[in-house]
C-alpha cells in the first residue's frame, strides 16, 4: 500500500488567502491539512472557496496566536503515514513530495527526517551536510532545523513546545530545535537527508537575531533546553563573541539577553 503524506500548512489571519498558490493538482495519497489560526472571527470569511471544492484539502480553525499551538492543531487532524510541516509561503513540486515519501520508504526505522530547502531563486537556504547522517551528527556539522524541512512519521507522539515559536508570549522562535530535542529524548530516530524538497521565502525569523532582543533571549532559552544551564552559558558567551568579531555587534547586550533567556527558562 502506498505511503500517504499529509502536508500540514499553518496560517494565521490573511495568510489563508495565499494558500491556493501552494496547492498542487491532485496527487494520489497526498492530502493538505490547513490549520487557520485567527485573531478575529472576521478572518474566517477570507477562506478561499476553492479550498472547499477538493476532498484532499481539510481546513480546521483555531482562535488566538502561537505557531506551535497551530502546528499541534494540524498534527491532531492528520492521519497520513507521513506529516510534513509547512507554512503559507512554501512552494512544492510533485518531484519533491515524491522524494519525501520515497525517503521514508527507504529508511523504515526513521521516525523524523530533516530535508533541505531552497529559496525562491533556487539557492540553498543554508549550509547543509553533504551526506545522509543521524541528526546528532548533522548538528555537529553545523546544521540547525527549520520547520519547512521537517517530516514526521505517524506514531511520533512528541508535540511542539508551545512556549516557543512566533506568537508565543515571549520566546518567538526555536520551536524546531526544542521539538527535535524532545523527540530524541523520547527515543525517536531522527535523520538528516540532503534532498531538496521545498522552496520558500529567503527572509526568515533568525535573520533578525542582531536587532531583536527577543530572539537573543529565545536562543538562550533554547540553549538551556538542549544543552543544560552551564553549557548554555558558555555557548551564549561564544555566540556574543562571534557576533562581535563578525558583525561588530555589542557583545554585552547579546550576552545579557541570552543569559536572561536562560534564567527565564529555568
Amino acid at each position: 500500500m502506498e505511503t500517504t503524506l499529509d502536508i500540514l500548512i499553518c496560517a494565521i489571519d490573511r495568510d489563508i488567502e495565499h494558500i491556493p498558490d501552494m496547492i498542487l493538482p491532485r496527487i494520489e495519497g497526498i492530502r493538505y491539512v490547513i490549520s487557520l489560526q485567527y485573531t478575529d472571527e472576521s478572518y474566517l470569511s477570507n477562506i478561499p472557496q476553492e479550498l472547499a471544492l477538493r476532498d484532499d484539502i481539510v481546513v480546521v480553525t483555531l482562535p488566538g496566536r502561537g505557531l506551535s499551538r497551530n502546528r499541534n492543531n494540524a498534527l491532531s487532524h492528520s492521519n497520513g503515514d507521513i506529516r510534513l510541516t509547512a507554512d503559507a509561503d512554501n512552494r512544492y513540486t510533485v518531484e519533491g513530495l515524491k522524494v519525501v515519501r520515497d525517503t521514508f520508504d527507504k529508511y523504515p526505522d526513521a521516525d523524523i527526517i530533516c530535508f533541505s530547502a531552497l529559496s525562491y531563486d533556487g539557492k540553498p537556504m543554508k549550509k547543509y551536510p553533504m551526506a545522509t547522517v543521524d541528526y546528532a551528527d548533522a548538528r555537529r556539522l553545523g546544521y540547525y532545523p527549520s520547520s519547512h524541512e521537517l517530516a514526521i512519521r505517524k506514531g511520533v507522539s512528541t508535540l511542539f513546545d508551545e512556549r516557543f515559536g512566533l506568537g508565543s508570549e515571549c520566546l518567538k522562535a526555536g520551536e524546531e530545535d526544542v521539538f527535535l530535542k524532545d523527540a530524541s529524548d523520547a527515543g525517536y530516530r531522527i535523520m538528516f537527508v540532503p534532498e531538496f524538497i521545498v522552496s520558500t521565502d529567503p527572509d526568515t525569523t533568525g535573520d533578525h537575531f542582531l536587532e531583536d532582543p527577543r530572539l537573543q533571549l529565545t536562543k538562550g532559552a533554547v540553549f538551556n533546553h538542549i544543552f543544560g544551564t552551564w553549557n548554555a552559558v558558555w555557548r551564549s558567551f561564544k555566540e556574543a563573541g562571534y557576533h562581535f568579531v563578525h558583525s561588530r555587534a555589542n557583545p554585552f547586550a547579546i550576552f545579557h539577553n541570552m543569559i536572561k533567556g536562560i534564567w527565564m527558562f529555568r
